[in-house]
């Protein structure tokens, strides 16, 4: 999130953070990126620099993206639930099946662990945690949407009217 966005969202999104607490997180933090515009590690980085400071114990951190509306708590559940069970591994992800590549994308919502802090530290430009996946550093897990529209992006004004169209014209289960 930028330094000048609208906090007003927040409130609205309150089953989010009830989920998050009650999912054995002791706290929500919301942190602004002044740097947001110049590239996805930018946001990154100031996240995990921000738990670091206020939680230096922590196991783990959760990435998602902002501009996907149809993640769910049960993916999110599901992903730490993966995770908690089988501590030896440094992520995992959520996979989806790239149709122009041929092959399987893995992608936020993620679960990664603090053996990828260092990693995710030196991330530049418009490189995120999906650029570590690939990487023989890490070790990993991806769990296969069970519906690849829930990971669909809002990049454009095309892509938030067809969300809305499909939000209000389905009954969206996750």
């Amino acid at each position: 999130m930028s330094t000048e966005d609208s906090r007003e969202w927040i409130a609205a999104a309150e089953g989010i953070a009830d989920f998050a607490i009650s999912s054995a997180s002791p706290s929500l933090s919301i942190v602004s990126c002044a740097e947001s515009t110049m590239g996805m590690s930018h946001s990154i980085r100031q996240g995990v620099h921000a738990i670091i400071s206020d939680e230096p114990a922590t196991d783990a951190i959760l990435v998602t993206l902002a501009d996907q509306p149809f993640i769910c708590a049960e993916m999110i559940a599901e992903l730490i639930r993966y995770w908690t069970e089988r501590p030896e591994l440094d992520f995992v992800a959520t996979a989806i099946h790239d149709t122009e590549e041929k092959e399987i994308a893995l992608t936020p919502p993620a679960v990664l662990s603090r053996s990828m802090f260092a990693a995710l530290l030196g991330l530049q430009g418009d490189a995120g945690a999906r650029k570590l996946f690939h990487s023989p550093q890490f070790k990993g897990y991806c769990l296969v949407a069970a519906d690849e529209q829930a990971l669909f992006d809002v990049d454009t004004p095309a892509d938030l009217e067809w969300a809305k169209k499909h939000f209000l014209d389905t009954e969206f289960q996750c």
